[in-house]
């Protein structure tokens, strides 16, 4: 059993040698640390982990990358949830309200990508950050029912985009 939980709890002790033995720990977990915080339940919050990135000496995170990681019409599979989906639209960075990021129970940066995605075999519609998808490796279709309102076409694998606005964005 990992003892990040109680690490965490540790964060802002302000005494040298719980730091300086909770620097230790965090970093015996060598470049896994950061796929066993993405695990932890609930999640580390935004500031545990600028925290965690401060006593490793760590730079603060980036800011959001000029160019998302995926595209609209691409198939991507939430790393934590497994359910798989399409993009069909972008936000750069999280437009969601803070309550509803409060109830987020894995709280990812707000300050990356984040995606609204068909979810497969569905009628959802997520909306996960850049660090919690990875491309999907099927290339079957996505079961959704509001593909044909946002797609035209599916071929290689992809999905080909209409010119409907996302609701919310009309011009």
């Amino acid at each position: 059993m990992s003892d990040l939980p109680h690490i965490l709890l540790l964060l802002d002790d302000p005494s040298e040698s719980v730091r300086s033995a909770i620097t230790g720990a965090l970093r015996s977990y060598g470049p896994e640390l950061e796929s066993e915080l993405d695990d932890l339940d609930p999640a580390p919050t935004p500031s545990q982990r600028a925290r965690i990135r401060q006593l490793l000496g760590d730079p603060p995170a980036p800011p959001p990358s000029e160019t998302p990681r995926f595209e609209i019409g691409q198939l991507v599979r939430h790393k934590r949830y497994g359910y798989r989906g399409v993009v069909v639209d972008i936000d750069d960075s999280c437009q969601a309200d803070e309550q509803w990021y409060q109830r987020n129970r894995t709280q990812p940066d707000r300050n990356q990508p984040w995606y609204h995605v068909l979810a497969d075999d569905s009628d959802q519609i997520y909306y996960p950050a850049e660090s919690s998808l990875e491309p999907d490796e099927e290339s079957d279709p996505v079961e959704n029912p509001y593909i044909a309102h946002f797609f035209t076409d599916f071929a290689n694998g992809r999905y080909l985009r209409n010119d409907r606005p996302w609701p919310g964005r009309e011009a």
